[in-house]
Parts: C-alpha cells; sequence; structure tokens
C-alpha cells in the first residue's frame, strides 16, 4: 500500500510538472504544484524544495523529474507511509502493491530506472487491474490497455 502511494504520488508529482508549461509561471491560480493530500503529510522543509523545484525554470521537466524523484525516495519511512495513494491503487492485489512500494524505495534506482520499474509491473497488470487506475500523465507512455 506505501508503495502504491508512493508511485502515486511520483506519477502525480511528475504529471504536475509536465503540465507546468500549459501555464507559463506556474500552476494555474489557486493551485498548488503539489497535490493538497501529499502536501498535508509532508515536511514543511520537504514541500518548500519540491515547490522550488516546481517553480525553477532553469531546470528541464527531465531534471525536475529527477530532483522529485531524490527528494521522494529518501523521505522516511514515517512519511513515505501517510502519503496517500492515488485512486485505483488500493484495489491492486498485494503483491503488486508491494512491488510497487519496494520500487519507489529502493535508493539503487535512478529515476529512470525506478520508471521503468514501475512501468514493468504496470504493464504486466491484468486488464481488470489496469482499468483501475488513472492515465499516465503527459510525457509518459500511453500503453496501458
Amino acid at each position: 500500500m506505501i508503495s502504491t502511494r508512493l508511485s502515486i504520488l511520483a506519477l502525480a508529482l511528475i504529471g504536475a510538472a509536465l503540465a507546468r508549461p500549459q501555464f507559463p509561471g506556474g500552476p494555474p491560480p489557486g493551485m498548488s504544484p503539489v497535490p493538497p493530500p501529499i502536501a498535508a503529510v509532508l515536511p514543511p522543509e520537504t514541500l518548500a524544495r519540491l515547490e522550488a523545484i516546481h517553480a525553477d525554470s532553469s531546470l528541464s521537466e527531465l531534471d525536475k523529474h529527477k530532483a522529485i524523484d531524490e527528494i521522494m525516495v529518501n523521505l522516511p519511512d514515517e512519511v513515505a507511509d501517510r502519503i496517500p495513494p492515488p485512486p485505483g491503487f488500493a484495489q491492486l492485489p498485494a503483491d503488486v502493491q508491494s512491488q510497487l512500494k519496494t520500487i519507489h524505495r529502493d535508493k539503487s534506482l535512478d529515476f529512470q530506472g525506478r520508471q521503468a520499474a514501475i512501468r514493468g509491473v504496470l504493464d504486466n497488470l491484468a486488464p481488470e487491474y489496469k482499468r483501475l487506475l488513472p492515465p499516465p500523465p503527459p510525457g509518459f507512455p500511453q500503453h496501458r490497455q
């Protein structure tokens, strides 16, 4: 379940970062670059670091993803455990949730390796589970049927 939460957080943060160019200067008025349910459980200094990454126009989207991933993979377990899963992930089989949790907490994987590992797990889900998941964020492969 934690892995699912981290997967969702990573996807949500990546999606927010990828959506940023649609709104020059930052997210639309009133929107936080970090989803509110996630922001609510992060320490203030972590939230500030994530928001600074989102706002840094000198970073490429890939560099933003990498920086966010570095922060998220190094969160203390007690913080990572409180990150809510995205819709659908809580309904995945326990073994899949465990795999995703392990991937998200594997500090030996870089951003691209982590994404490839997650994609491998999600691509092998049965169709009835794939339907539960939100579509991948912009910039990610859209072949999850």
